[in-house]
């Protein structure tokens, strides 16, 4: 019986974590970089709006291409393309020859490398972590990468200080090459559709497969829509913490502490689920309870003056939310069919993608003329309704019941 801590979990789960610390202090130091150049932090915005721009596009292609690829190979060279984009970065940067049109291009290669890598990664975990152990495996896989982040945003300032730009960017170059070479020895077994040839004709027969087939699944026909729905009246907020801490009084430290408060809540939250082994009707409770109570409580912490209530409620929504999100993904991986889950995914996730790139505008346009905790306050309540009406639907129960 295949047990979840076998060798090719192992080598994608610390693969993964090293290529995720080298992403994170990245991330700081060329946002430290464009700042220090230009004292622009719209360019920040720009680079995030060409990651969220090529993951909504491309994602259904890039997993109907998935489909049909080893997809050993396709973790392998997008971790050995996004190397080479950062090795590249860094040598500039330490010539002192690169510019903000360099950054940009980075940005869409990095975001090209990524919207083909996360199919890959997402269907071999399927294949890799035992069925009944799914809740567990993804706990511990969204786990690492929560403790990732949260150490990491407290030290990556100092790390960027202490060894500076240049450096940064290539040691993420480096475990990207890294992760790429654990990636080499994963055993990936074969998808149905491998070996097939790559037509734009059969790229497009295959997206319209996948609509199909959620159209034609009564769960996934709920999902899609909800999806993009619930993420564009919810993920907007998470973009605009900061200006909602200034415009209630607080400091930048109080906003750092915050969120670490929200990331730690999460990993608890994964944690436990990556220890307790749930039934399928407690995922079923764990979903729909949690999912609801988050909004709940993340609204209160919007309307609350005190920093200490506002920590509070929103590390229980976190808890809540982060949780909610765990047991339904890794219900959602085990009901995608085999022969066009990539496709299925990449649509799911141009859904999800999409929804939060329309709300971090739409938020982002409102709160210029209203009050920011008013907005998130209102666009929670609102995001209720629809959020109480798909976790409680029948089709919903159904789905976590099965799967």
């Amino acid at each position: 019986m295949k047990k979840l801590w076998n060798r090719d979990f192992i080598l994608l789960l610390q693969g993964s974590a090293v290529s995720t610390i080298g992403d994170l202090m990245y991330s700081v130091a060329i946002g430290y970089w464009v700042y220090e150049q230009t004292g622009s932090t719209s360019l920040m915005g720009i680079m995030s709006a060409i990651s969220m721009f090529v993951t909504m596009l491309l994602s259904p292609f890039a997993g109907s291409i998935v489909d049909k690829c080893n997809r050993k190979w396709v973790l392998v060279g997008m971790d050995l393309l996004q190397s080479a984009v950062m090795l590249t970065i860094g040598i500039l940067a330490y010539l002192g020859k690169l510019n903000v049109p360099g950054i940009l291009i980075a940005a869409f290669l990095a975001a090209l490398g990524t919207v083909f890598y996360s199919p890959a990664a997402s269907t071999l975990m399927i294949d890799i972590i035992p069925r009944d152990d799914m809740v567990r495996g993804q706990s511990i896989f969204s786990g690492s990468s929560s403790l990732i982040n949260m150490v990491g945003t407290a030290f990556s300032g100092v790390m960027v200080a202490f060894f500076g730009v240049p450096l940064i960017v290539v040691i993420n170059g480096l475990s990207n090459l890294y992760s790429a070479i654990s990636e080499l020895f994963v055993r990936v077994p074969r998808t149905v559709h491998q070996g097939e040839t790559v037509t734009v004709k059969g790229i497009l027969n295959d997206y319209k497969t996948a609509v199909k087939v959620i159209f034609a699944d009564p769960a996934l026909r709920l999902f899609v829509p909800f999806l993009l729905i619930l993420n564009l009246l919810a993920a907007g907020p998470m973009s605009l913490i900061l200006p909602f801490c200034m415009e209630k009084g607080f400091s930048v430290d109080m906003y750092g502490y915050l969120m670490a408060i929200w990331t730690a809540a999460s990993l608890v939250a994964v944690l436990i689920l990556g220890v307790v082994k749930l039934s399928a009707m407690a995922r079923f409770l764990v979903l729909s309870i949690s999912f609801s109570l988050s909004v709940v409580f993340m609204s209160l912490g919007y309307l609350s003056d005190s920093f200490v209530f506002v920590c509070i409620f929103a590390g229980v929504g976190a808890l809540l939310n982060s949780a909610g999100n765990t047991v339904f993904n890794a219900s959602m991986m085990l009901a995608l069919p085999e022969e066009n889950r990539g496709a299925i995914l990449g649509f799911v996730q141009s859904a999800c993608v999409g929804g939060v790139a329309l709300s971090t505008v739409i938020y982002g346009l409102i709160c210029d003329v209203f009050p920011v905790y008013i907005v998130f306050t209102v666009g929670s309540v609102i995001s209720l309704i629809p959020m109480i009406y798909f976790c409680f639907h029948p089709k919903t129960k159904e789905f976590m019941l099965t799967h």
